[in-house]
């Protein structure tokens, strides 16, 4: 501010056509100014809009605002009345699926077998990929990762054990030691 008033000082000392020609310098100046301002704000504008804009997008999903819906029912499993793993002595190789009513079962390339987990034992995702965590909340089993699941057949349901409707028939498979296939 201090360097224009030096200039129209100087320029009024010389003659008036000299201050005549500083005012249109000056006011030249502040024409661009503002116009550099106003683009600046439109551009701004601009730029919150399409952030804001964006932002709702991802937001909102498709569908009205709700999730996307899972793609088939939710995985739930079979638990037993036992707190610990199955103590038997044999060893069952598959990989987890979840039939048409939401039940995990093994046995993608043999008859399907209904798992029974012990107590504590949950499962979290959805048809396609979910995880079985045991009651510390570790994943201990993965869907479409082979398994070596030890454990061994049983021969009924109990009373005790939840998801009765999940057997519809197949073989049921008391869940012990679980790990990746060797």
């Amino acid at each position: 501010m201090t360097d224009l008033r030096e200039l129209l000082l100087a320029t009024a000392a010389e003659g008036s056509e000299a201050v005549d020609l500083a005012e249109d310098l000056v006011a030249e100046r502040i024409r661009h100014r503002r116009i550099r301002n106003r683009r600046l704000a439109v551009a701004g504008t601009a730029l919150g809009a399409a952030a804001v804009i964006a932002g709702t997008a991802w937001i909102v999903r498709p569908g009205d605002g709700q999730p996307p819906a899972a793609s088939g029912p939710a995985p739930r499993i079979v638990r037993s009345d036992l707190d610990n793993p199955s103590g038997m002595e044999a060893l069952f190789r598959t990989t987890l699926t979840v039939d048409a009513n939401g039940c995990v079962q093994a046995g993608l390339d043999r008859p399907a077998v209904t798992l029974v987990w012990p107590r504590g034992y949950t499962v979290r995702g959805d048809a396609k990929s979910f995880e079985i965590l045991d009651p510390a909340n570790n994943v201990v089993a993965r869907s479409g990762v082979p398994l070596d699941i030890g454990g061994g057949g049983a021969d009924s349901f109990k009373d005790t054990w939840t998801g009765r409707d999940c057997r519809n028939g197949r073989a049921v498979w008391m869940v012990g030691h679980i790990g990746p296939t060797r």
